[in-house]
């Protein structure tokens, strides 16, 4: 008898601790995340992570496709960065095509990082003219097709320190601008199509403890491309970027993330390949080449803040400019702000679905919708 009760006194201490069942919603989430990660007992190898792609742009009118992400790791060490590939395949109301694959590869103990894009559009978009002080009255329609194709091949020389060769290669063609219009009336290189070949170096210092929502670290990167007749290029002209980020790591999963962004190029340069501000990578808020010059310059700040779960927010700010001459960077620069929402699509990998709008002067304002962070 007595033993019976000491059982029954376990059972119900038992019971007492059990955890308590989650709501309908939070065991929704883990249920999803289960289909696409597995478990903690059995993780899946590779990850395959597709989201719908849906705007509308005036230019365009709706855009529907969708964007494939494929996730793995090159060793099942912890060192080795996990390698990503990407494809986003798009079509407009307008008839319009797009495709965009690209990866991003680390070997064996990160040892090597390869990295490319390639893009195929046939889209259109407007041209506002050069220059910091284009007047939004010149903007006017162009449409043309395009093969872009980027790559870089670098290896790891010290710790966190890579070192490579890259080369770029750019067409556009079929061009149909309006008659009588800004880009035929200035005839900036280019506007009427070109071929753009061209090697050079990349060398970067990389301290971040994560490659897609880093906590903490550096990223540094210095690229030069020479642009040249012996190539197959059209044009003779040089480009050298710098992009600078940093991570700040404040509390939990939250972040004050920044970057400092700088475009140069010298000689006769395509007008499509010259420094713009406006993406939905820096300078969110504007149109995507609103602003085009021989050189431009960008700097942004974000915080990054987990609110509940799988949903974060985040709040952006920054300015920029373009200009014909270097000095022309430190006048004329161009505010943005923005908000924006995450959520979690992976969760293991950090890897977010993003939403921001963003704000720039004189009543500019734009959309993104996109995986992974914006730097």
């Amino acid at each position: 008898m007595l033993m019976m009760c000491l059982a029954s006194a376990k059972a119900q201490s038992d019971s007492s601790y059990r955890q308590p069942r989650k709501p309908f919603i939070p065991r929704t989430i883990d249920w999803g995340y289960r289909i696409i990660e597995g478990d903690s007992a059995h993780p899946r190898k590779f990850l395959i992570f597709p989201f719908p792609i849906v705007a509308y742009k005036p230019e365009t009118r709706w855009i529907l496709g969708v964007s494939l992400t494929y996730i793995f790791k090159a060793s099942k060490d912890s060192i080795t960065r996990p390698s990503t590939m990407r494809a986003n395949i798009a079509y407009s109301q307008n008839q319009q095509f797009s495709f965009i694959p690209s990866f991003d590869y680390f070997s064996d103990q990160n040892r090597w990082n390869i990295r490319g894009k390639y893009t195929y559009t046939n889209f259109g978009e407007y041209y506002y003219g050069i220059g910091k002080d284009a007047p939004s009255s010149n903007k006017e329609f162009y449409s043309f097709r395009m093969h872009k194709a980027n790559l870089k091949v670098a290896t790891l020389l010290f710790p966190k320190l890579y070192a490579g060769l890259q080369y770029n290669f750019e067409q556009m063609y079929g061009m149909q601008s309006v008659t009588g219009g800004v880009l035929q009336t200035g005839k900036p290189p280019g506007y009427n199509g070109y071929l753009a070949s061209g090697l050079g170096f990349t060398v970067y210092y990389d301290t971040r403890e994560h490659v897609y929502f880093p906590h903490k670290g550096w990223m540094v990167e210095l690229s030069n491309v020479f642009y040249d007749y012996a190539l197959g290029s059209e044009y003779n002209f040089m480009n050298v970027t710098l992009d600078a980020r940093k991570y700040i790591h404040l509390w939990k999963e939250n972040v004050l993330a920044l970057q400092g962004f700088v475009s140069l190029n010298t000689g006769e340069t395509p007008f499509r390949m010259e420094g713009v501000i406006g993406s939905d990578v820096f300078m969110r808020g504007y149109y995507n080449g609103r602003f085009r010059d021989q050189h431009a310059m960008a700097f942004q700040a974000e915080l990054r803040k987990t609110i509940w779960g799988p949903i974060g927010m985040v709040a952006f700010a920054g300015g920029g400019t373009v200009s014909d001459y270097k000095w022309g960077l430190f006048s004329g620069i161009k505010p943005n702000v923005g908000v924006g929402l995450r959520i979690k699509a992976i969760p293991s990998q950090r890897l977010n679905l993003r939403i921001d709008y963003g704000w720039g002067s004189h009543g500019s304002s734009a959309a993104y919708i996109s995986m992974n962070e914006a730097f």
